[in-house]
């Protein structure tokens, strides 16, 4: 059995030696989709390396079983999907909403939702420009958010298996990502397209509006409820269709389900920030967050990996342990980084992330389990990063850059992504009580020294600040 060593991030080599201390009966032990004869994902990093994850031989990762477990299980997901589809499972591409419409989808049994554009990480992890360069040659400028390699992949059908149903969302949403959807749909998918409101506060020469506030405190027009869980409707309607399957008790169990993962995440993170000294790494605690949008397509198996995530942070914390120096920098990062690297890269100069707002917000918070399953859904989603201000978005950032806990804010944009363009400046100035610092995120291998250098005079600053 594994023998669990002081925690410190360690290479994808490093990783391979601690691998041959584990025995057969513990790779065998997790299984996706509970399927002993095929389902084992328990495996070095450098196995991925050779499927085309090149980008592991430059990334540290956490030393613990619980980590390795992660990063076999969300490597594996590719695989998953296609063998989902050849054992009989409906395969369900959820686009842009991020993070309410799989709750509807899992609740019908062998249905497997997946996110498509979660594969922009795709060229980082493979440091390749395939994707990208085809994408380009499908319509998307150079000057494109990196979500673009979405329009490759269903291009290329290699991937993930052909969807069995799209759902696709626009309105108030990610701007590029739906016109990246409007040319998937030219490639002769057929999504299924729903509307997401703009969640804006009172303003009463707009409209005479009955107005609410989420469980969180945003306000929005009441009247979005009923919209919203319309639309969620019209998502239950259509996987019935599909499905022959009507039980609305399913999903309200879906619903308890991904509260329980939530919460989970939730209390992984809260434990995270808070102890002594930081006890998971930025990078691993990233992919914790995304994975509560749909779990890597199997939640059962995500839902056991963060239990064991959980029980490790929580040993090191009790014990007072942890992946990075004592005196490591607290900061906030805001937006995701297409480029896992550079987590790796600014805990190596010095920081610790401490709070994040990865426009994911609505995967965050509970969902309400005492009323009608579709309202539910609609007064979580109202929650959402990017369906409202900017004020509202960096709120928690902000009380916490008040209260002492926050030294510096970090910003990674996307070079052709609007939301960054038009929001940067507006964060930046709702934080500038702290040192803020906004980079682009280049291509695939393209971290230059300048970037490098900024970073270190970031680290610096906050550094002459504090002192």
């Amino acid at each position: 059995m594994f023998k669990e060593l002081s925690p410190k991030k360690i290479s994808m080599s490093e990783w391979s030696e601690q691998f041959k201390e584990i025995d057969t009966k513990t790779i065998k032990k997790f299984t996706y989709y509970n399927n002993k004869d095929w389902g084992v994902y328990l495996s070095p990093p450098a196995t991925f390396m050779v499927y085309g994850v090149r980008e592991l031989k430059r990334l540290k990762f956490d030393n613990s079983l619980a980590s390795l477990r992660l990063w076999g299980f969300v490597f594996n997901e590719s695989e998953r999907l296609f063998r989902a589809k050849q054992s009989g499972k409906k395969i369900v591409a959820t686009l842009g909403d991020l993070g309410t419409i799989p709750t509807i989808v899992m609740a019908f049994p062998d249905c497997i939702p997946f996110y498509p554009e979660c594969i922009w990480w795709t060229p980082f992890f493979n440091e390749s420009t395939v994707l990208l360069d085809t994408a380009s040659e499908l319509g998307t400028p150079e000057a494109a958010c990196f979500s673009r390699a979405t329009l490759a992949a269903f291009y290329k059908k290699a991937y993930f298996p052909k969807p069995d149903i799209l759902f696709a969302s626009s309105g108030a949403s990610c701007d590029d990502y739906s016109c990246i959807m409007q040319l998937v749909e030219d490639l002769g998918y057929s999504p299924i397209w729903l509307e997401i409101p703009y969640r804006r506060r009172s303003r009463s020469y707009f409209t005479t509006d009955e107005y609410e506030r989420t469980l969180s405190g945003l306000e929005y027009p009441k009247r979005f409820e009923h919209y919203l869980t319309n639309e969620y409707k019209k998502v239950w309607k259509e996987m019935a269709e599909l499905t022959g399957i009507h039980d609305l008790e399913l999903l309200r169990t879906s619903i308890k389900k991904v509260n329980r993962l939530r919460m989970l995440v939730e209390k992984i993170k809260e434990l995270g920030n808070e102890a002594e000294r930081a006890p998971f790494p930025a990078l691993e605690m990233m992919v914790i967050e995304f994975g509560n949008l749909y779990g890597y397509a199997d939640l059962d198996e995500w839902l056991d990996i963060l239990e064991m995530v959980y029980q490790t942070i929580r040993g090191r914390v009790q014990h007072k342990v942890g992946v990075l120096s004592a005196d490591a920098i607290p900061i906030a990062w805001v937006t995701p980084s297409a480029e896992p690297y550079l987590l790796n890269l600014v805990e190596d100069m010095g920081c610790r992330v401490v709070e994040t707002e990865y426009v994911i917000h609505q995967a965050l918070v509970e969902i309400e389990e005492d009323i009608d399953p579709f309202h539910a859904l609609a007064r979580s989603f109202l929650n959402a990063s990017l369906i409202g201000s900017t004020e509202e978005r960096v709120s928690r950032i902000r009380d916490k850059v008040h209260a002492g806990k926050i030294a510096g804010v970090l910003i990674t944009n996307m070079l052709g992504c609007s939301h960054c363009a038009m929001e940067t400046r507006l964060i930046e100035q709702k934080l500038n009580t702290v040192p803020v610092l906004s980079i682009d995120v280049p291509a695939p291998f393209a971290v230059t020294e300048q970037i490098k250098s900024r970073i270190a005079a970031f680290v610096e600053t906050m550094k002459w600040a504090k002192s």
